[in-house]
């Protein structure tokens, strides 16, 4: 049975998928001991890693305060968020910790789903404050910040029901007719109950 395989196969099903990496460790072709890949960083002592993916670090690269990454390795994670087991992979690492010079004690805690979700909610809620703080918004801009508004209270991302009683009433009054505007009605009407 090759390394590979043995590995692979404590796997858990249903990991969820890197959009660059996929859902599987990615060997490297460089033969290290676990051991001493485990002495290379103190956040492995306890994770499940993938040897056979293992990649040398460049130091030089890294920002650290004590000790540097000496190597990079697939790591099983469970998300945060989700709970799902998804791989914190060798190749990822090198990009978070040489290239966008994340601290090397930073940790991966969401699979790449909920990273993208999170990622997209930021995005939507800067959206949402800049249409809010917009003194005049074309109709398609009004239509947006109609969805994100009720996108963000049923996420429980924003909280003002008397600021968002307003907007729905301005949405009622210039685009009544929209179907975001009866969406962001009844997201309202639930947020007031509940």
């Amino acid at each position: 049975m090759s390394k590979m395989r043995r590995y692979s196969s404590i796997l858990p099903p249903g990991i969820v998928p890197h959009p660059r990496y996929g859902s599987r460790p990615i060997a490297s072709g460089i033969a290290t001991p676990e051991a001493e890949i485990r002495d290379g960083f103190w956040g492995l002592n306890r994770a499940v890693i993938f040897p056979e993916a293992v990649l040398v670090a460049d130091a030089s690269r890294q920002n650290y305060s004590i000790y540097p990454r000496r190597y990079y390795v697939d790591i099983l994670r469970d998300c945060r968020e989700c709970g799902r087991p998804f791989l914190f992979f060798a190749q990822e690492q090198r990009h978070w910790f040489e290239e966008l010079q994340f601290y090397v004690d930073a940790d991966c805690v969401h699979c790449s789903e909920c990273r993208a979700r999170r990622h997209d909610a930021k995005t939507q809620l800067a959206r949402f404050s800049a249409a809010m703080k917009a003194v005049d918004l074309s109709r398609k801009d009004l239509m947006t910040l109609i969805d994100d508004a009720a996108d963000l209270l049923q996420a429980g991302a924003v909280s003002n029901l008397s600021k968002l009683g307003a907007l729905k009433n301005r949405a009622l009054r210039e685009c009544g007719e929209y179907p975001g505007t009866l969406r962001l009605a009844q997201v309202l009407d639930e947020a007031h109950r509940g």
